[in-house]
């Protein structure tokens, strides 16, 4: 176990960079990738009305903006407002200019952008160095540049909704009796209308020609037991408390896939929860995410669904969040708790099919506007009609709807070959612009989002055709699993492991997801139990074997070249399913070796730059017969370390084996430690490896690997040099460099500073312990 980190040149410059790689500098050139406005999120009030003076918004880059102002057009006269940055969401400066109100029916804006000598303009167009002469267009007569939905605003709601063919709109609810006094007016493709006295909180439905009554496809909120019934939510009335949050970079990224409604309550320490548990009881348990080391979560669908239960995977709406679990507000405050953690928040969505029950899309308003007809089947449902452009806005708002309003910092896409591909589907051309349009708006407006593709080809394509920044690991699932559970009847094929790790198919590294385990993995729903109680089939599903072949497979995981993710309970040996079981708490307890093991690995690897997804790998070590194989992780003249497993049951004693670097190496985790909950091994401490040839290295050393075990062994590790001032390398040697690693942890509030209690304060107790080690010299 280490307790200090080495500061190494390389990691200094990272840690220095860290969230704030997204940013630009004052330098002449605007970085047009970097600024955008949506009319219908980046308006204060959101539906500026006849006379009312507003708020423009838009957002670029932090830091790349000298000055920016809007040009506002009423009837041909224009007059320039200042803007200026009244804060910050996630990579990006927010740029507000405050414009008068109007007694005209209709005014336009453009936004005019400046850094130092480059001046540039913002339009419907978007990004040009000429003044388009043109803006964006707001009517008070038509509402036409309200959001589709309902928003509430001054003294009432405006209603906005999609239905192209139909003639008569009537929108029905709390707030009139549940009559036809407010008709809604045609505007183009949409039904639009301004209702006073309707507030936050009513429910409402719309009626359609006098004779059809349906839900709001973008409501946020439906009410199950109530027929569907939409309600009024207000987008602007939660207050975000982490503004400032920026996503881990990909490179560093170590995903927990986490299912809402089984994660709380189950002999839970933080308190009872219902059944299921719900956005909130997330929230209020970000601080074991935290403590695990986990830097995102990967929540399981919550898009609403039929029923209470699910695993989410049977959608009715992309704007609603399931009902059961909790409140729009509430789902806000889970992301914002986990985001104060340091956790970003990925979501699962579904785009690929619709509920085949409590399908309210079909004949929505009486016509077949969702789904072709016939429609286009998928073996789950109906899938939506991406050649028709409002549905393809639908699914693509929905994206600014979860990334914007409801700040997810990215997706996991289910099934994206049952709409990409030709063979799955005829709208394969439209499905696959539409990836591409949502990954280049993402890029555009979350650009420290990240993207994930289920899909199992290990193909370029999935980034250079479809733009995902991930796909699923296919061959290295199943060759990890192979070999992990062929290890059962003593044939675990290492060949395949070995060549799962060094990379196939062309991706490696952030383009791939690696894991053991997941979701569709340990689901009974899909035949299949958790991995350890397949290896153990006894209640409690705990021996050695599901131990020892589980965390092994995890390390693998976590320390192969590529992303990883775990699935939740993972860190405790949760033996139960995930969709209808809710993980067991008191396993935190009865196995805090395993929870703990997990944290060691997991601290290593979003902390080490040599254990990041893009580091060098080298599979050099493979041993059929012995079922043993190795390999390192590096940077370019930084820190290394050597991942060795055996996959046998049997102790491989003396197991000479070769090591790339001359110097002193530790045995950083030992899976078979006792503190890791393992029976106990003796492979601990530092080493210096013997002038002795083996395999690619001229040195090697002789290794006690225990049955089922997992070494990583260290290079330099910490407590390897001559005293606690000993910071940075060359070990052995106190000079400069050593102030300098010491001063920037530090800043940084890094353990690498924490020499002197009380330990995790960093006073003047600290720098006083570092000068003495430091004025002591090395022997």
């Amino acid at each position: 176990m280490r307790s200090h980190a080495i500061i190494t040149p390389l990691a200094l410059s990272i840690t220095l960079t860290q969230g704030v790689c997204l940013a630009a500098d004052t330098d002449n050139t605007i970085e047009w990738d970097g600024v955008s406005h949506l009319v219908w999120q980046d308006l204060r009030p959101l539906v500026p009305m006849a006379s009312d003076s507003f708020s423009v918004r838009f957002q670029a880059y932090r830091g790349d903006l000298t000055g920016a102002s809007v040009i506002q057009n009423v009837g041909g006269s224009e007059t320039t407002h200042a803007a200026s940055v009244v804060g910050q969401i996630g990579p990006y400066d927010i740029w507000q200019a405050d414009l008068p109100g109007t007694a005209d029916d209709t005014l336009s804006y453009r936004a005019v952008l400046t850094d130092g000598s480059d001046t540039d303009y913002l339009s419907p167009a978007g990004m040009s160095d000429a003044d388009p002469g043109v803006g964006f267009a707001l009517d008070f007569v038509t509402l036409d540049h309200a959001p589709v939905g309902s928003t509430p605003v001054a003294g009432g709601t405006v209603f906005k909704v999609w239905s192209p063919s139909r003639t008569t709109c009537h929108v029905r609810g709390e707030f009139n009796g549940w009559s036809t006094a407010n008709p809604l007016t045609k505007v183009g493709e949409h039904f639009i209308g301004f209702v006073p006295g309707a507030t936050a909180g009513q429910m409402y439905k719309f009626f359609f020609n006098n004779s059809v009554w349906n839900t709001d496809p973008r409501a946020s909120r439906l009410v199950q037991t109530d027929n569907q019934n939409a309600v009024i939510t207000d987008p602007l009335a939660y207050d975000w408390q982490h503004d400032d949050f920026i996503a881990p970079p990909l490179d560093e990224l170590v995903i927990y896939q986490l299912h809402v409604g089984t994660f709380a309550g189950r002999n839970d320490p933080f308190g009872p929860a219902a059944n299921p548990s719900g956005y909130q009881d997330v929230g209020e348990r970000a601080a074991h995410l935290a403590e695990l080391g986990v830097n995102a979560v990967m929540i399981n669908p919550i898009n609403e669904f039929p029923g209470d239960f699910s695993g989410g995977y049977n959608p009715t709406s992309l704007f609603a969040w399931d009902w059961k679990l909790g409140t729009p507000d509430e789902l806000k405050y889970m992301v914002d708790e986990l985001h104060g953690a340091g956790i970003a928040v990925l979501l699962d969505v579904v785009w690929n099919h619709i509920s085949p029950s409590d399908n309210f899309l079909w004949n929505y308003d009486g016509t077949q506007l969702f789904f072709d007809s016939p429609a286009q089947d998928t073996p789950w449902g109906a899938q939506p009609d991406y050649d028709t452009d409002g549905v393809f806005q639908y699914l693509l708002d929905s994206t600014h709807h979860v990334m914007g309003e409801f700040r997810f910092d990215g997706y996991r896409h289910d099934a994206v070959m049952a709409m990409t591909d030709s063979g799955w589907t005829s709208q394969w051309p439209s499905g696959q612009a539409l990836m591409n349009a949502m990954n280049e708006a993402i890029a555009n407006r979350y650009a420290d989002s990240h993207t994930i593709a289920e899909i199992y080809i290990d193909n370029p394509w999935v980034h250079t055709g479809l733009q995902f920044d991930t796909q699923y690991h296919n061959s290295f699932k199943n060759s990890i699993r192979d070999a992990v559970f062929g290890a059962s009847g003593g044939s675990p094929n290492i060949s395949g492991m070995a060549a799962a790790i060094d990379g196939t198919g062309g991706v490696s590294g952030t383009q791939v997801l690696n894991y053991f385990e997941l979701h569709d993995d340990a689901w009974p729903l899909n035949g299949h139990d958790r991995a350890v109680a397949t290896i153990d089939t006894t209640p409690p599903h705990d021996d050695a074997f599901a131990r020892g072949r589980t965390t092994l497979a995890h390390a693998v995981t976590l320390l192969a070249k590529g992303v990883p993710g775990i699935l939740q309970g993972t860190e405790w040996l949760e033996d139960d399913g995930w969709e209808e079981s809710k993980i067991d708490w008191s396993h935190k307890t009865t196995y805090s070796g395993i929870f703990d093991y997990f944290r060691a690995i997991i601290a290593l690897r979003t902390t080490e730059p040599a254990l990041f997804a893009d580091a060098n790998t080298w599979v050099y070590h493979t041993n059929e017969a012995a079922d043993v194989v190795a390999f390192e992780r590096w940077v370019d003249g930084g820190k290394s370390f050597v991942a060795v497993f055996n996959l046998s049951n049997i102790d491989r004693n003396a197991y000479r084996i070769g090591i790339p670097r001359t110097g002193t190496w530790g045995v950083a985790i030992n899976n078979q430690w006792a503190e890791f909950g393992g029976p106990g091994s003796a492979t601990s401490g530092t080493f210096a490896p013997d002038a002795i040839a083996s395999g690619p290295h001229a040195q090697s050393v002789a290794l006690d690997i225990p049955a089922r075990g997992f070494l990583l062994l260290e290079h330099e590790p910490a407590g390897a040099g001559c005293n606690i001032a000993d910071l940075a390398e060359p070990l052995g040697t106190l000079d400069f460099s050593d102030v300098l690693a010491f001063l920037t942890a530090f800043g940084l509030a890094d353990p690498a500073a924490d020499l002197a209690a009380p330990m995790g304060v960093f006073d003047f107790s600290d720098v006083l312990a570092f000068l003495t080690a430091f004025g002591a010299g090395c022997p």
